[in-house]
């Protein structure tokens, strides 16, 4: 078996759940004779990628920065970009492996996922597994993160999009499945519980004395508990309480109410326990310290507030310690209460005072017991045997199964109210482009050369003439109609959106598209936009990113157009879009009170409403151009408020679905005509003499290096 693995860490630079995940799991299939390959990425590399050998597993690390130069992607996104291309090369060079698995955090295989269900032919054959381990959309709640703040928002929508495009879905714990299923929607999948695999090496274990320490054991996060664990013991020390409590873990981790790390917020607020020395605080410990402190350990304590399946239970379980956890998490799956380990509620006043005093009056056969039991019940379950039997069958099962499917993976998929607009369309459909003209004969013909130069043969133009008044515009135009064959409609002046739509009347294509006359497509845009739309009967319309040329050279990226984001800012290149015409006709025609613009924008909006959804091509298949006196560019932003206002109240009942979302994503990043990048970071300092490109290189330096973000966050904390 061919195995590729996918990965944002990995030992040695790593510690911690995926990053022990992923070595347990590499390790645990190359001993069945898998060939396993893990793909990590790597700040420090020099060169784009190199691979080495480790305990038999292929590590290829790679740099992001120096695969993808793309900077109208954010951090993280531009990381997702990343995987996709050295996944393509090692496609490329080696063949489709028999599996690829990803975590779905950060959203690291967002675009891969893309590309396999948007047919390109490296990638549409994968069979794709996505285990879930640490959604960010799930732990921004609890560790108090504005995760409607882009990119926060947008990482969770390509997380979410992971999990509803994978081919298997594997969760280590049951607890994290229903957490996830009141935040997205998961009734229409399957989601297989494997816990994850573990080995140790069995060694005499101590017995368990009343003069151990009490440790938490992990990262110091709200998520994990940390400040209601120092809470807790603050009331036991106030009480008279003796023992201190140790704290192992990093603290380098933002806390955002406060807008510094919550290792300084600690040391701040709880000054006096530590200069008592109540509160004790660690650390990180390197992995070969670890061992020894819990083996000095009376109670390790994992206080999760929400959790997976923690391999700190595991480990800690695995030496004989006695673990205290919360119920709130994947660690009650592992912990019987009483039995092999103890158990408490964040839920229940008192619960965690009463557990551990419970603990501490346990007689040392009691203690010798509970450590036996915790050990042995770890080293039966999560052995690599027991594990891999159950991943090898769903492994297998997997490559057994027709993944192809007949819906697109949408996160939030609206069904269509007129399925017959959502027919199975013919082999090599007929596609119209229609192309609205108004006085543009300077520009036309390169559109119209465009289109004829496309990779998809089938096509007929029509151009609209809106009641052009220039006379060398129509001029041009009849000439090109000659040369061209092409019809031309000439209509009296009624604006952008009607002749829109006499154009779309008068299609006889299946298939049909709008191209402003002053812009171009690539050759392979309409062929791979109808590859899509042939594939799926749940797609009403197509898109692409945009690349600016005239006055500008930027690249616009664009975004599968879904709800609430939609709602705040149109994530599509609404103006070139390749449609089903029965969709279209439907629910997209154009509407002539947008007098101002913004009408393609409109007709999104009511086709996605509609269920006639769309998806966005991720390359630069439609160009733009700018041009001094262009409609753009007398857009004004009282206009832009005039069509907003417009558009929310026509679609009321469609914004009232989303209004939470809607009101808290205009609250964290401000009017949606301000932005047009969910990836990127807004309200960023320097605005006027730093552009919104050095910015984002600034940032991507800043999250790449862990020396650069310490000092980012102190000058932060100090302004």
């Amino acid at each position: 078996m061919n195995y590729w693995l996918l990965t944002t860490e990995y030992p040695p630079e790593f510690g911690g759940g995926i990053s022990t995940y992923c070595l347990h799991t590499a390790v645990m299939l190359q001993q069945q004779d898998w060939k396993v390959s893990v793909f990590v990425k790597d700040f420090s590399v020099k060169k784009k990628h190199e691979q080495i050998e480790a305990s038999g597993v292929r590590v290829i690390r790679f740099n992001p920065n120096a695969m993808v130069q793309k900077s109208e992607l954010g951090f993280e996104t531009a990381q997702s970009y990343a995987f996709a291309e050295i996944i393509k090369q090692y496609l490329e060079t080696e063949g489709i492996p028999e599996a690829l698995e990803s975590q779905e955090f950060g959203g690291i295989a967002y675009y891969i996922i893309n590309y396999k269900w948007l047919q390109y032919p490296l990638f549409k054959n994968l069979k794709i597994i996505v285990t879930l381990h640490a959604p960010s959309f799930l732990y921004y709640e609890y560790n108090k993160v504005p995760y409607h703040r882009f990119p926060y928002f947008w990482i969770g929508e390509m997380e979410r999009f992971c999990i509803r495009g994978a081919d298997l879905l594997i969760s280590p714990s049951q607890y994290l499945v229903d957490e996830l299923k009141v935040r997205m929607k998961l009734d229409d999948l399957e989601i297989t519980v494997v816990p994850n695999p573990y080995v140790f090496k069995r060694q005499s274990v101590s017995l368990v004395n009343r003069k151990d320490k009490l440790i938490f054991f992990g990262k110091l996060t709200l998520q994990k508990g940390a400040i209601e664990l120092i809470q807790y013991f603050q009331q036991l020390w106030e009480n008279g309480f003796e023992h201190p409590l140790y704290m192992i873990g990093g603290g380098n981790h933002m806390y955002y109410p406060e807008g510094t790390d919550i290792i300084h917020h600690i040391k701040r607020k709880y000054k006096k326990e530590i200069a008592e020395e109540k509160l004790q605080l660690l650390g990180s410990i390197h992995e070969e310290k670890i061992d020894g402190y819990l083996s000095n350990a009376c109670v390790v304590i994992i206080p999760s507030l929400v959790d997976n399946l923690p391999y700190t239970v595991l480990e800690a379980m695995s030496k004989g310690r006695i673990v205290l956890a919360s119920v709130q998490g994947g660690q009650s799956e592992i912990i019987e209460d009483g039995v092999n380990g103890f158990l408490f509620s964040h839920n229940e006043t008192g619960s965690f005072k009463n557990r551990l005093n419970t603990i501490l009056l346990l007689t040392d056969e009691e203690v010798n017991e509970i450590s036996k039991r915790a050990l042995e019940y770890i080293e039966c379950t999560y052995t690599y045997n027991v594990i891999f039997k159950k991943k090898a069958l769903l492994v297998n099962q997997l490559l057994q199964k027709n993944t192809a499917r007949k819906s697109f993976p949408f996160i939030r998929p609206i069904i269509a109210k007129e399925e017959s607009s959502l027919a199975k369309i013919a082999s090599e459909p007929l596609l119209t482009v229609v192309l609205p003209f108004y006085n543009m004969g300077m520009y036309v013909e390169e559109s119209i050369k465009s289109i004829i130069a496309s990779s998809y043969k089938h096509i007929e133009i029509i151009v609209i003439d809106d009641g052009s008044t220039d006379p060398e515009s129509l001029k041009v135009l009849g000439d090109l109609s000659k040369k061209y064959n092409f019809l031309i409609h000439h209509k009296k002046n009624e604006g952008l959106a009607l002749a829109r739509n006499t154009g779309a009347l008068m299609a006889r294509g299946e298939l049909m598209a709008f191209l402003d006359p002053d812009d171009t497509v690539e050759a392979g845009y309409y062929q791979k936009a109808i590859q899509v739309l042939t594939a799926y009967d749940n797609i009403g319309f197509v898109g692409c990113w945009g690349k600016y040329f005239g006055n500008s050279e930027k690249i616009w990226p664009a975004f599968n157009p879904e709800p609430p984001y939609l709602l705040t800012h149109n994530s599509v290149n609404s103006s070139a879009l390749v449609y089903r015409k029965e969709s279209f006709l439907k629910a997209g025609l154009n509407d002539a009170a947008m007098i101002y613009g913004m009408e393609d924008y409109d007709s999104v909006i009511n086709m996605v409403k509609n269920g006639f959804q769309g998806v966005v091509i991720p390359e630069p298949l439609w160009n733009y151009r700018i041009r001094k006196n262009s409609m753009a560019r007398a857009f004004t932003n009282d206009k832009q408020l005039y069509l907003y206002r417009l558009i929310s109240e026509k679609h009321a009942d469609f914004y009232a679905t989303f209004a939470t979302d809607i009101s808290n994503l205009l609250n964290a990043n401000g009017p949606g005509m301000n932005y047009d990048n969910p990836t990127l970071m807004y309200g960023l300092p320097g605005a006027g003499f730093i552009s919104q490109r050095v910015k984002q290189k600034m940032i991507a330096i800043i999250k790449s290096n862990s020396i650069l973000r310490k000092a980012a966050i102190t000058v932060k904390r100090w302004l």
